[in-house]
């Protein structure tokens, strides 16, 4: 993850602070919710992020926070944001991103490979497909609305074997969608790259960052962030992680069939 995080050039733009309204929901439908938000993830743009960065790199306090870190081993101030859609972050789109990130609660959902039953025909009908369309003096004619390009058709017994075999392994597996809290967790992957890198975790030049970021997209308030906070919001994602990995763990052992 360093080695990508620690890589980035390239800058423009305009930023515009989103922040959700949760107002009174309660506990079922937060995590709804965070569900369909992660769901429906809209990237940012490269452009909003490195004009956020930009402002926190004028920012006084921000800039000499930027400096103590550099000199404590953890190099930020001179790169660039680079990747709005966050898919191959570096610590740049992660700050500038803070403010855009949605603080809705973390969420996950269980997917059981005995839900996934009533697909199994389709995995021998696929191959039965196959397997008729390259027998000798059998015609399989294909009515479609969608055109199958002409020089592909003699690749579809082909296509058909490796998207059965692909179908059959997804039947066959139990996975976990996490859906996490945005925010809290790029703020945790901060504070534990910055303590990887410089032995502590320079909480209070990580708070003057994050309330920077804020206020340069457009939060006069800013964001004033505890230390404990921050502390128990690195903790809290470390336990997610192991709560999922043991409920996961639980469900495999739970459907493994019998050796006895």
């Amino acid at each position: 993850m360093g080695s990508v995080l620690d890589q980035g050039w390239g800058c423009g733009g305009t930023a515009k602070a989103g922040e959700p309204n949760l107002g009174t929901m309660n506990a079922r439908a937060m995590r709804k919710g965070a569900s369909r938000s992660s769901e429906h993830w809209k990237p940012f743009t490269t452009e909003q992020l490195c004009d956020i960065w930009e402002k926190i790199r004028s920012d006084t306090g921000a800039h000499r926070a930027l400096d103590r870190l550099d000199a404590a081993g953890f190099r930020v101030s001179d790169m660039k944001p680079m990747d709005g859609t966050l898919k191959h972050p570096n610590w740049a789109d992660y700050i500038a991103a803070l403010p855009l990130l949605s603080n809705r609660p973390s969420s996950g959902r269980i997917h059981k490979r005995t839900s996934f039953r009533k697909y199994w025909p389709l995995v021998r009908e696929l191959r039965r497909l196959a397997a008729k369309m390259n027998m000798p003096f059998v015609a399989v004619e294909i009515f479609s609305t969608r055109d199958y390009p002409g020089p592909a058709i003699g690749k579809i017994p082909g296509d058909l074997l490796k998207a059965a075999s692909m179908l059959e392994h997804v039947l066959s597996w139990d996975y976990l969608v996490q859906y996490r809290n945005n925010r809290n967790a790029v703020i945790a992957e901060l504070r534990w790259a910055i303590r990887e890198r410089t032995g502590r975790p320079h909480d209070r030049d990580l708070k003057i960052l994050i309330n920077a970021a804020f206020r340069a997209a457009g939060n006069k308030e800013g964001f004033y962030i505890h230390s404990t906070t921050l502390d128990r919001i690195e903790k809290r994602q470390k336990e997610s992680r192991v709560k999922a990995n043991r409920r996961m763990r639980r469900l495999i052992g739970a459907s493994a069939p019998s050796l006895g």
